[in-house]
């Protein structure tokens, strides 16, 4: 397991990218192995208030040993398809381990403001019909743009905008954003 994403560049510049798509306050997330550099991000961000779901008692244990902030922080040991979806001012990091084809209860609950990061050991065709799937949403149109590296903009018939950006650190990756 990772300990750590301070030497992961790729994951950092789509994060980063995604991140300035957004206007927010509070993270809702999954800190991942390191919360600290977790928090440290968020908070060079602004953000002074976090809830963070670990579903492993033994990294949750591991995770409040080891934070070292004055941020307002709550780490639920929980499945974060249990947080309140609905927040105002707050963004939803949902950085998965799994594929989209695992995650479709989670891919319908959260609504807006999310980014979410799905493994990709299955095609990038199925990722996209079974989140959209899971969205009961229908794409009408998809851009690919190169600017600041590649990312497909999707629009879908209610109007909602979308980015996907693939990427690969220690492996195969992709997030997607729902930016409006």
């Amino acid at each position: 397991m990772k300990h750590t994403y301070l030497d992961s560049t790729n994951k950092k510049a789509v994060r980063d990218f995604l991140i300035n798509q957004f206007t927010f306050n509070q993270v809702v997330g999954l800190p991942g192995p390191d919360v600290n550099e977790y928090i440290r991000y968020f908070e060079n961000k602004g953000v002074k208030s976090f809830e963070m779901y670990e579903n492993n008692r033994f990294t949750l244990i591991n995770q409040i040993r080891r934070i070292r902030t004055s941020s307002l922080v709550s780490i639920k040991c929980d499945d974060i398809i249990t947080a309140d979806a609905s927040k105002e001012d707050t963004l939803y990091d949902l950085d998965f381990c799994k594929t989209a084809r695992h995650l479709k209860e989670h891919i319908a609950k959260f609504k807006s403001n999310f980014i979410m990061t799905f493994a990709r050991r299955i095609p990038d065709e199925e990722t996209i019909k079974t989140f959209f799937d899971a969205r009961k949403e229908l794409i009408v149109s998809s851009i690919d743009k190169f600017n600041p590296f590649k990312h497909t903009v999707f629009t879908t018939e209610s109007g909602s905008e979308y980015i996907l950006v693939n990427y690969r650190d220690t492996s195969n990756m992709c997030c997607i954003a729902k930016i409006a």
